[in-house]
């Protein structure tokens, strides 16, 4: 039932915001910019990878196409580091299911470009969050970690794997608290900024089980887990997600949480999230509006009105990030 209802959701909202061009070669979600595209790039690989059906993997594909057509191969231009860390992560994934060489030539040559231009030494190392700028943010470390275990994955080159540990030390050291809270950032005189986001416990999570799984050390399992909890327990208090949802930014983050405590769940056999996770995938499902579209405040009815696509995108991921794979 779960795998049918992601799936009209998913169809629902393609009906809504998804452009084609005159030729049905290159498509986009329609308002969007860089980094939301990259991630609601990224729902269409979940959805390929939980169905195995060819017309996400062509969709991908489309997408992918748009994406370039709007930003170019090279996105060195983009100031901001963690924009082009996510559409890498989205292209190790594309790679990895299916094993088309552009997908990991992209990865492969934005990693390593934004590991180079990002990390430094101050403040005990770290990434940075744009190039003009002091700060160090978990929302690219936590990212940066993954890619680097997903490139390892693909490649068996020792590098990517040492650059993961790497920088997720460093953020453990630095932006975690001790009691699975993650840290927004550090800025450059050694304040941190103590708020914590759906997206940022997600990527931390989702780094953990990687490094976890890749080394087998326990240690990794340990910090997940610690991380999930704080998420379940602290944040959200085992209820419904209902939050985040001003500005551009924040409505879909929570989509990037359903991810990987998802995987956490159905590959890391954490099945203690799972009640919390269908609870959140059953309300965005009964919340949704006349046209199928759920809006990020998953424990509210979904008006029939305007709302903007990245917002709309999240309750897709959560559903199905439930999926047993």
């Amino acid at each position: 039932m779960r795998v049918e209802q992601a799936e009209k959701a998913m169809q629902s909202f393609l009906d809504r915001f998804y452009v084609v061009d005159e030729d049905n070669d290159r498509g986009e979600i329609v308002g969007e910019f860089f980094w939301t595209r990259a991630e609601m790039f990224e729902i269409v690989v979940d959805a390929y990878e939980k169905t195995g059906e060819e017309k996400y993997k062509d969709l991908m594909a489309q997408m992918y196409r748009g994406f370039v057509k709007s930003y170019g191969e090279d996105w060195s231009d983009n100031d901001f580091n963690d924009d082009i860390m996510w559409m890498t992560i989205g292209c190790a994934r594309a790679y990895e299911l299916t094993g088309e060489t552009f997908y990991k030539e992209q990865a492969e040559h934005h990693f390593k470009l934004v590991f180079d231009r990002a990390w430094n030494d101050d403040l005990g190392g770290g990434l940075l969050w744009k190039t003009d700028q002091t700060c160090k943010n978990a929302c690219i470390n936590g990212p940066a970690a993954i890619a680097g275990c997903l490139l390892y994955r693909i490649t068996k080159e020792e590098d990517y794997l040492e650059k993961a540990k790497q920088i997720y030390q460093w953020q453990l050291d630095t932006l975690c608290q001790g009691n699975g809270a993650v840290s927004d950032n550090i800025e450059s005189d050694g304040k941190i900024n103590t708020w914590c986001s759906t997206y940022n416990q997600g990527t931390f999570i989702g780094a953990s089980q990687f490094l976890w799984e890749l080394t087998g050390e326990q240690k990794y399992l340990d910090e997940a887990i610690l991380a999930a909890d704080y998420t379940m327990h602290e944040m959200f208090h085992d209820g419904v997600i209902n939050t985040e949802a001003d500005g551009n930014d924040l409505p879909g983050f929570k989509g990037i949480l359903a991810r990987w405590l998802g995987k956490l769940v159905n590959e890391g056999g954490q099945e203690q999230y799972r009640e919390w996770m269908e609870l959140n995938a059953e309300n965005a499902w009964k919340n949704q509006n006349a046209k199928g579209l759920m809006w990020t405040l998953w424990g509210e009815k979904t008006q029939d009105t305007f709302y903007m696509p990245w917002g709309c995108s999240a309750a897709i991921a959560q559903l199905f990030a439930v999926i047993r794979k």
